[in-house]
């Protein structure tokens, strides 16, 4: 289940809202000037239509410090990230009381306890239910969270894990002055890039739909511990994201291999892929890395059409491939998973498609083996 926020910006209003911010800023015909100008260039080639946003482009210009910030991305918690929780129980039917771990994943909301009280709150899990917040993993967190589920559920087979990803980037825009000019240009295009979204699912040995978990891997590229992270300033956390993040895609390569070779796969095995819409490059040096056809990525690019979703970008993928007969591949078809994100790294799975012919299909009809495996749903 994905929830994003109903109001929505076209993504030519939110560059220029953004670019508005930055005139006069620079002496004309400076390098930071001419840097500012090649980034708006590359923000209006984003394949981006629509940005759904908790804040209006008023309010995510206008100067806030960390607290109004802070309290603006737990307002957006409390209205998509629980809903989206509850769909998800819903949808599976289960309750609050039947979940055995919670992983939420966000990167935007500093708190303190967890927002997994709130969640346990407001789904009713027991006292007793474990926890397991993460905090930082960006862009990856989905993938993220789909690997620590399995990796519990290898454990206890019998549980039932919820996972929960929560990420508001609307909140947390600055205008950057004091930057050289690589970060200014990593600025800028960051600032046109995320969307606002909250998403779930359950993680489980009993379903009978949704993606069937074979593998995981997780790999870090050496030396870029710094492409894409949070700085702390007393007004808030500004982003800093290099071109080493796009860059560093092929590196991944191997490890995505490795991770199929297991399986006896290769790229072309693929049915379909719930790759990270992270941007334009990623995708397509994603694609070009594993040699994967345009309708294998095509979820990642269906959910750019929404921005980058951050920690909710694969579960909004997933929830496309299930949702679009054009993309749903048949029973039991391999697919792959990956989330990029800091590091720079990739947090990727391996699995096969357990979905119905149509959607909406009555779960528990048909299983991929007779064995079962863990599986999203």
């Amino acid at each position: 289940m994905v929830a994003v926020p109903p109001h929505e910006v076209s993504h030519d209003i939110l560059v220029a809202a953004v670019r508005q911010q930055y005139e006069g800023v620079f002496p004309a015909g400076s390098p930071l000037a001419l840097a500012a100008e090649r980034a708006f260039g590359m923000a209006g080639r984003l394949a981006i239509d629509v940005h759904p946003l908790h804040l209006t482009t008023d309010e995510i210009v206008s100067a806030r410090g960390l607290a109004a910030r802070n309290t603006a991305a737990w307002d957006a918690f409390h209205a998509y990230a629980v809903p989206a929780a509850q769909a998800a129980l819903r949808s599976t039917g289960l309750a609050g009381s039947d979940v055995d771990l919670v992983i939420l994943e966000t990167s935007t909301l500093i708190a303190m306890p967890s927002p997994v009280t709130v969640l346990t709150q407001a789904l009713g899990l027991r006292s007793t239910c474990a926890a397991l917040p993460v905090f930082g993993m960006g862009c990856r967190g989905g993938a993220h969270a789909i690997t620590m589920a399995h990796a519990w559920l290898r454990a206890h087979p019998r549980d039932t894990v919820l996972i929960v990803t929560s990420d508001f980037a609307s909140p947390h825009f600055h205008v950057e002055r004091n930057l050289d000019v690589a970060a200014l240009v990593g600025s800028i295009v960051s600032s046109t890039l995320f969307s606002d979204a909250a998403a779930a699912a359950v993680v489980s040995c009993s379903l009978d739909e949704g993606i069937e978990l074979l593998d995981v891997a997780r790999y870090e590229v050496p030396g870029t511990p710094d492409s894409i992270r949070w700085v702390a300033s007393d007004d808030g956390l500004r982003f800093r994201l290099t071109t080493d993040a796009v860059r560093s895609i092929p590196a991944l390569g191997p490890t995505l291999r490795t991770l199929l070779g297991a399986q006896g796969w290769t790229g072309a095995d693929l049915a379909i892929c719930a790759l990270h819409s992270g941007g334009n490059h990623i995708i397509r040096d994603a694609a070009q890395t594993l040699g994967l056809s345009a309708h294998q990525v095509a979820p990642a690019w269906l959910s750019l059409t929404r921005g980058n979703l951050i920690s909710s970008a694969v579960l909004d993928a997933i929830a496309l491939i299930a949702a679009h007969p054009q993309l749903r591949p048949t029973w039991g078809a391999p697919v792959l998973g990956a989330g990029f994100g800091p590091g720079f790294g990739i947090d990727a799975f391996v699995g096969r498609a357990l979905l119905p012919d149509t959607a909406g299909g009555a779960i528990g009809t048909r299983v991929a083996e007779s064995r079962r495996d863990l599986v999203v749903g």
